[in-house]
């Protein structure tokens, strides 16, 4: 359970110190005042990701030299940021990023999420990619293995004589980095499709089925590279591999880019957050936290009522909302209600 959140330079935040040892937390307030960006403060402490910035030196305070987040749980979490370096420490011990990520566990659901349906396919391989990497150490070493040998045989490939011997060299440790991954992905899709049958029932929505698309045969990779090798030579880059697939959603069999309503969507979303709090509590044995933004816009009562009962599950669920009124009573009279 988070107790208390510290934030310096962050965003619209000189100084913020907040007191949150409750159950279920909601920030009520009008739009741009900032409720969001606490959320996103305590993603960051938990990922070191930003769902709405690429480069967090964008959310240092404007005519600020760095950032800080504090977050005080089980243990003291802490980020530092300024122009030139990024700083993670767990009870004031600094840490490199792959030992730091994957402590303070958090799900986070935002309106941005919804990329995850209407974005690129650059989206939804972020979104495997993030959430493997703070449960296996492993896939996040070979991820970032992976994207050095990528881009190395990019380079490789932008060369007038290219040397055939040593394009192979890396195509086959390029290989052995993709077999990982992409098996790691394949059962991370299996294990929230499961998941996924029960919370789709809770929150009567439909059947939710999620499909890995891959562009490359997994029983014979190095073939499959083999019959890309010409077209590689042509366009300069990597055609194949886990940098460029992708999954689809389904709703009772329907791709739902493109039959969903908005409404749907966001539900949609939603269920899939919830399935991966129930992998991350089997995975790690232990309590998640779950982070709400804007959630209850565009539900309709029935599907409000049957989330409320999913998060009256959970050790401690954050909301932000824009006014009091859309929370149900049941879970109002539960909550520390604090007014940003």
């Amino acid at each position: 359970m988070i107790k208390k959140i510290e934030l310096s330079n962050f965003r619209l935040f000189d100084n913020i110190c907040l007191d949150t040892n409750n159950s279920l937390v909601i920030f009520s307030g009008k739009n741009a005042t900032g409720k969001t960006s606490i959320l996103e403060a305590i993603s960051i402490a938990s990922t070191t990701k930003s769902h709405r910035e690429r480069n967090l030196i964008n959310v240092i305070k404007d005519n600020k030299d760095y950032l800080s987040i504090k977050i005080k749980a089980n243990k003291e979490y802490k980020v530092i940021i300024d122009n030139e370096n990024k700083n993670y420490f767990i009870n004031n011990k600094k840490e490199n990023i792959i030992d730091y990520v994957g402590n303070l566990d958090v799900i986070l659901f935002s309106p941005d999420d919804l990329n995850l349906i209407n974005g690129s396919k650059i989206d939804r391989r972020r979104f495997l990619d993030l959430e493997l990497s703070l449960i296996n150490k492993d896939y996040l070493r070979n991820l970032i293995k992976y994207k050095k040998i990528l881009n190395e045989r990019n380079e490789l490939l932008k060369n007038k004589n290219i040397d055939l011997i040593y394009l192979d060299v890396l195509t086959n440790s390029l290989i052995d980095s993709l077999k990982l991954l992409y098996y790691s992905r394949i059962a991370l899709i299996d294990d929230i499709n499961n998941y996924l049958i029960d919370i789709s029932k809770l929150l009567n929505v439909g059947e939710i089925k999620l499909e890995y698309i891959k562009t490359y045969d997994p029983n014979d990779i190095l073939n499959s590279f083999n019959l890309k090798k010409e077209k590689d030579i042509l366009t300069h880059f990597t055609n194949i591999g886990i940098h460029r697939d992708d999954f689809k959603i389904y709703l009772d069999k329907k791709d739902v880019f493109t039959y969903a309503s908005s409404g749907q969507k966001r539900i949609i979303v939603i269920a899939i957050k919830l399935a991966l709090i129930e992998y991350y509590k089997r995975i790690k044995n232990k309590d998640i936290i779950l982070l709400l933004d804007d959630v209850f816009a565009e539900l309709d009562k029935e599907r409000i009522t049957n989330l409320v009962k999913y998060i009256k599950r959970l050790k401690q669920v954050f909301i932000t909302t824009t006014t009091i009124l859309e929370v149900p009573d049941e879970i109002l009279k539960e909550a520390l209600v604090l007014r940003i």
